[in-house]
């Protein structure tokens, strides 16, 4: 009886499908939603370019301190004539 109850709740549900008018949106909805997704993208290309300056700025920043450490290295060097440890 479970089982006829359902396939009937189904067969209902899949006949009268097609006879049920789609939602309809209004062009406010589609304008803002278009204006949100610009403000998205537009705020996402802001990040990613902010991101890969820090890291631009990081790497040199790490360059720059090994290019000192060496420097030191070997300026420690020509005066003690060893490396510092």
């Amino acid at each position: 009886m479970k089982n006829y109850l359902i396939a009937a709740a189904l067969a209902a549900t899949v006949a009268t499908g097609p006879l049920a008018s789609p939602a309809l949106a209004n062009g406010a909805a589609s304008t803002r939603n278009i204006i949100l997704g610009g403000a998205a993208a537009v705020a996402g290309a802001v990040l990613v370019t902010n991101y890969n300056h820090k890291k631009r700025l990081k790497r040199e920043e790490i360059a720059e301190h090994q290019r000192r450490q060496t420097a030191y290295r070997n300026h420690f060097y020509r005066i003690h004539g060893y490396y510092p440890r």
